[in-house]
């Protein structure tokens, strides 16, 4: 296991990657906030990192909304686009049946 990922302790909200995303996206934060079901005041305190340590379930949501992974935004990896997996999985959500 590389340093990197064996002390868990050290993994974090990235607010700062959250923030740019949600630019890079051209995405309010109150349309983030929206889509995660999360309050907008919410999206600004884990931007501001004020909220270092987040469940899982917001950090997935986020990373869905942002179409990120949720190892960028916990600054596990400075990769912020997913996998072709997640995009075909995308995919086949939005093909009509």
């Amino acid at each position: 296991m590389s340093q990197k990922t064996s002390d868990l302790s050290s993994i974090c909200f990235r607010g700062d990657r959250l923030r740019d995303m949600r630019h890079k996206r051209g995405l309010s934060a109150d349309r983030v906030a929206k889509a995660a079901d999360l309050t907008t005041h919410h999206i600004f305190r884990l931007e501001r990192g004020e909220r270092p340590h987040v469940w899982g379930i917001t950090v997935a949501k986020l990373a869905w909304v942002l179409e990120t992974t949720t190892d960028f935004l916990l600054g596990l990896t400075d990769t912020s686009t997913p996998t072709k997996t997640r995009r075909r999985y995308q995919d086949e959500q939005e093909s009509p049946r």
